[in-house]
């Protein structure tokens, strides 16, 4: 029971304060050293005009771009690695309209700010209960 409510602390300093972020920060900056090119290769899937590609982040995680081909629209999921997402951006050659947030945690919701600031046009959807960093919708 100790080791639940231990646990449960430390849940809480990496979601809710300064230190969570710093933490993530770190997690970051380790991730992208020890995997320059993401933590593993991933296959885009094409369905019915829409492709969603998946992005190696962290050192165990992905984002996720989807995209409209035809327009050349992308949504990005749980942007954790603005400089990932941003280089999928680039590469696919789209624009970005908006982001999906399921939840605050850094390791889901630490791109938003930058890719909102650099799309000026992009929305950052999500939970208002929960908190999200950088919410418009």
């Amino acid at each position: 029971m100790e080791t639940c409510l231990v646990l449960t602390q430390l849940y809480s300093l990496y979601t809710r304060t300064w230190l969570g972020y710093l933490f993530y920060r770190q997690q970051l900056r380790r991730a992208r050293n020890r995997y320059p090119k993401g933590h593993s290769k991933t296959q885009p899937r094409l369905f019915n005009g829409v492709k969603v590609l998946p992005i190696p982040v962290l050192s165990d995680n992905y984002s996720y771009l989807i995209i409209d081909t035809q327009a050349q629209l992308a949504v990005a999921v749980d942007p954790s690695d603005p400089r990932a997402v941003q280089a999928s951006i680039e590469k696919e050659g789209v624009t970005l309209v908006a982001i999906l947030c399921t939840h605050k945690h850094w390791d889901h919701s630490g791109g938003n700010r930058d890719l909102s600031r650099r799309h000026r046009d992009c929305r950052v959807y999500g939970s208002p209960q929960d908190g999200i960093p950088y919410l418009t919708q």
